[in-house]
């Protein structure tokens, strides 16, 4: 089987009290499930609204900020933070890497219940989607 990415899940800490999100606040998941690496440098990330606009595209790197190469080996994830920070991999024997890339904004991305994640591959063709599930606050 090839490479297999998908969205695991979004978290957003909008629904907490408190003010906009710091650096690790908001963030998607996306795994690989396949059996191969996946080269993922060009591909995109976007927030499809109600409007049925992508907004806020993140656009994955050719390179780490360090300057290596990388790609998603299999079982491995990608941890995708709305906030500020720099971007890598961290891995520990025997796991498969995660990397940590970060969108530099300073306001909530994930917001509204329905908003879908949109992961799209170098040639711009759909690959998978996520939508932020209906979220109810105790009273």
């Amino acid at each position: 089987m090839p490479s297999v990415v998908t969205i695991a899940g979004i978290y957003s800490g909008r629904w907490m009290e408190g003010p906009g999100p710091g650096a690790e606040d908001e963030y998607v998941v996306l795994v690989n499930t396949g059996d191969e690496p996946a080269e993922m440098q060009g591909w995109s990330l976007t927030n499809l609204k109600c409007d049925q606009l992508d907004h806020y595209r993140y656009m994955f790197p050719r390179f780490l900020s360090n300057g290596d190469a990388w790609a998603l080996a299999p079982g491995g994830m990608i941890l995708l933070y709305t906030g500020r920070g720099t971007n890598g991999c961290t891995a520990t024997a025997g796991e498969a890497r995660q990397f940590r890339f970060f969108q530099h904004r300073l306001a909530w991305i994930w917001a509204e219940p329905g908003d879908t994640a949109c992961l799209y591959d170098r040639d711009r063709q759909l690959v998978t989607t996520w939508a932020l599930p209906e979220v109810r606050r105790k009273v």
